[in-house]
């Protein structure tokens, strides 16, 4: 079977900077999560979070990375799913 990968051209995409730029988002609702005493703020930034995470693990199965790209996105989603742990 093959697989649908689109490649990116070389340099930056133009979808890696919207991804990372998710990801930072992401990360900062965990940041935020963890220092809130609020359960609703939980919720919240958790449910933010992982949608973050949900929508650049999508892009990174469709898309070809360069190896910078691919580091940089992989990164972010690891202090991510990280961050994530921690508030379960």
């Amino acid at each position: 079977m093959t697989k649908n990968r689109i490649y990116a051209d070389s340099g930056n995409s133009p979808g890696v900077g919207s991804v990372t730029e998710k990801l930072g988002s992401g990360i900062q609702c965990c940041e935020l999560a963890l220092s809130s005493g609020s359960a609703r703020t939980w919720e919240h930034k958790i449910k933010n979070a992982q949608k973050a995470r949900d929508i650049a693990l999508r892009f990174v199965h469709r898309f070809e990375l360069s190896e910078h790209e691919a580091r940089r996105v992989n990164q972010r989603l690891t202090h991510l799913k990280t961050l994530l742990e921690e508030l379960r």
